[in-house]
């Protein structure tokens, strides 16, 4: 075998190589959970799956975010199958080009590639777990637009903002998530002010260009939405209801929330060398770090207000890039350190282990989905996942009772977050009703709910005494139990019939 001719191979390569390679450092995350139970995988398939039914954002259906990342999932579905097994690998291609995209960032400033590769294994595939156990979504595509536009700022001779460039990139994480492209055109604008700091016309030039060619392109998807009649519930359920949804959902993992102490520590250890070691601004490694820590610091509200394990992984992303970058540069020079045999060891045992939990969880997910007892063919909206004996008898029982009302023309309403799991199979919709969280309904959207149930008529609303997401409404819930009659119990629901 000729080494040379290997290297020689490897390098031309590179990037098909390192792709492959993370392939297998990640797609055994994705399939790690496949039970049918409330997440956030189920609830944005589900938006997919309406739309794909002729189901309208926004007007037929409470979704809070922009509607990019609906219509590219309708789209892959649409090509590859509409089902939890084609969703699940929208997501591993997601997450395949964000950790790309990072290790061609380092790359491109100048980390030799064995590095970068190891870096990107230690650093960032650990935030993939989350990142992949909540599957493919809006925050993971919009984190992926927003690597690609730091990735472009990084030019041969320097850091530049392209106007052209970044205009785009801003809308299209803008059109995937409002918040997050908001934060983008923030860290944009953080640098561009750093950057052309002693020419005030560049700065005004940069800035009125980016933004100009972002309003362009988000304006022709909000006309498109005023056009089909969605507007209105637009601005309703993705701007108006964020105050009652931050509101009624501020928490924080304090476990995880060390991590969002990497920003501030990066800023006052910057400061302190810099100042300690007279370094100067043209220093590339304190350009560089500037140019992080603009984007770090526009970051840092990323996952507000519900500051969980999955939001402060996404907030502290760009971070942790960051400090793969600082490693390279201790490595460089302690690099006879680095080198021992024991080093080395350990870093090959952690990315061997890394591959092989990877593929015992391929595994697990091929003998279970792929075996002769699953009894879902490719063309089920769940084929992808299975479910417990219990759970299946319940979906069944929830199901016929609906089959049974429904005959008598009377309406079904599951006042749940399990609601979708039925409306998925029933390819049924009840807009409000089927994500009935606090803050999902837009301004003033308790009261519009309970008041929208108060005029239903010849209804059985199905509801639980507790959720797993606790986003319910208890107000509703009590309001239901104390003006209605309870008819009844059905798996873990209580009946109550509206007259």
């Amino acid at each position: 075998m000729d080494i040379t001719k290997i290297k020689s191979f490897l390098k031309k390569h590179e990037t098909i190589c390192v792709a492959i390679f993370l392939l297998f450092c990640i797609s055994g995350l994705v399939f790690q959970f496949y039970k049918i139970v409330p997440t956030d995988e189920l609830f944005t398939f589900a938006n997919t799956f309406k739309l794909h039914n002729g189901i309208q954002l926004y007007s037929d259906n409470n979704v809070i975010d922009t509607p990019l990342f609906f219509y590219l999932a309708n789209l892959f579905l649409s090509i590859f199958g509409m089902n939890f097994f084609a969703y699940k690998l929208l997501a591993i291609i997601i997450v395949e080009i964000i950790l790309l995209l990072s290790f061609k960032i380092l790359r491109k400033l100048n980390v030799p590639a064995k590095r970068a590769i190891i870096y990107v294994v230690l650093f960032l595939v650990p935030f993939c777990k989350d990142f992949c156990g909540n599957g493919a979504n809006y925050n993971l595509l919009a984190l992926a637009f927003w690597t690609l536009g730091m990735f472009l700022i990084i030019k041969k001779d320097g850091f530049q903002i392209n106007i052209i460039e970044q205009g785009i990139v801003s809308a299209l994480i803008f059109a995937t998530k409002q918040n997050i492209g908001i934060y983008y055109l923030f860290g944009v604008t953080l640098f561009t002010i750093y950057t052309y700091r002693k020419n005030i016309k560049e700065i005004i030039k940069k800035l009125v260009g980016v933004y100009g060619v972002f309003l362009i392109i988000t304006a022709i998807w909000v006309t498109a939405l005023i056009v089909q009649g969605q507007f209105g519930d637009f601005i309703n359920y993705c701007f108006l209801g964020l105050g009652e949804f931050a509101e009624r959902h501020i928490s924080i993992d304090w476990v995880y929330a060390i991590l969002l102490l990497i920003t501030p520590i990066s800023i006052i250890g910057l400061i302190i060398a810099k100042k300690k070691f007279k370094i100067k601004a043209e220093n590339p490694i304190i350009k560089t770090s500037i140019f992080f820590l603009c984007f770090m610091v526009a970051s840092f509200f990323m996952g507000y207000p519900i500051f969980n394990a999955y939001h402060i992984e996404m907030a502290s992303f760009v971070s942790v890039i960051y400090w793969a970058y600082l490693a390279e540069q201790i490595v460089k020079r302690m690099e006879e350190a680095f080198n021992r045999k024991i080093i080395k060891a350990i870093i090959i045992a952690y990315v061997i282990g890394v591959v092989i939990v990877n593929i015992y969880y391929v595994t697990m997910f091929s003998i279970v989905i792929f075996g002769k007892d699953y009894n879902l063919d490719y063309k089920d909206p769940y084929f992808g996942l299975t479910t417990t004996e219990e759970i299946n008898n319940q979906i069944t029982e929830i199901l016929n009772f609906i089959e049974l009302k429904e005959k008598n023309n009377q309406k079904i309403i599951v006042f749940s977050e399990e609601a979708n799991i039925y409306q998925i199979i029933l390819g049924g919709n009840n807009k409000d009703f089927d994500l009935p969280f606090l803050g999902n309904w837009g301004h003033n959207g308790e009261e519009r709910v309970l008041n929208k149930i108060k005029d239903l008529k010849n209804t059985f609303i199905l509801i639980k005494d507790k959720e797993m997401m606790e986003q319910d409404s208890t107000k509703i819930k009590e309001y239901i139990r104390n003006n209605y009659n309870k008819t009844g119990e059905i798996t873990g629901y209580d009946i109550y019939y509206i007259n």
